[in-house]
């Protein structure tokens, strides 16, 4: 199973758009560096957070509680005990996620040193796999350019609005108040106002 597993993961590397001979080529004659396997990780992770988060949850959680199983189903065989614990593949697959999650039950715990590495060794990869899914999350909230430039377009659109609207009611109050005193004393004047002497033309 592992050797099939290692082939997919050759075979993706080998053929992957970016990694492939053509792309090879390119970035050694004009960028000066071989793409690798983690250079092949790095670009699924920006392209394709989601596939990569469930690809990398899915097999780990299935290769992680088969090698726990390894370790943990002699000792169930040899101890004459009625734990049927991790002999069912379904448990083991229940203890990796609840230790991969932090969450840790205890219905369930490893007996033997190798199945306790391995549960150490699930709690540290559980939380890589979190932060990763919080970075999906993040992504599938971000904006995009259009529609950040759509938001500042509003936020503008609305500024200018409410600006003209301001100027409106300011030139409202001055003609009100212009006429008020052109009412009370028609020789009421303000040296410079051009906007007093258009009004007297009006009246």
């Amino acid at each position: 199973m592992f050797l099939r597993l290692f082939a997919c993961v050759r075979h993706t590397e080998r053929y992957h758009e970016f990694t492939d001979v053509y792309s090879k080529k390119i970035c050694q004659a004009y960028f000066g560096f071989v793409p690798n396997r983690l250079f092949t990780i790095k670009i699924e992770m920006i392209e394709n957070p989601s596939r990569v988060s469930i690809i990398l949850f899915v097999t780990s959680t299935f290769i992680l509680a088969e090698v726990l199983r390894i370790f943990e189903l002699p000792w169930e065989i040899n101890q004459n005990i009625n734990s049927v614990d991790l002999k069912d593949y379904a448990s083991a697959i229940w203890l990796i996620i609840i230790t991969s999650t932090t969450v840790g039950y205890g219905d369930i715990y490893p007996h033997t040193s190798g199945g306790r590495i391995i549960c150490v060794i699930t709690a540290f990869w559980g939380t890589f796999l979190v932060s990763l899914l919080v970075l999906v999350v993040a992504n599938v909230f971000d904006l995009s350019g259009d529609e950040r430039q759509a938001i500042a377009f509003i936020k503008q659109s609305r500024s200018a609005a409410t600006s003209i609207g301001n100027a409106f009611k300011f030139y409202l109050r001055k003609k009100e108040y212009y006429l008020e005193k052109l009412a009370k004393d028609p020789d009421f004047t303000v040296e410079g106002s051009t906007f007093l002497r258009e009004l007297k033309k009006k009246n």
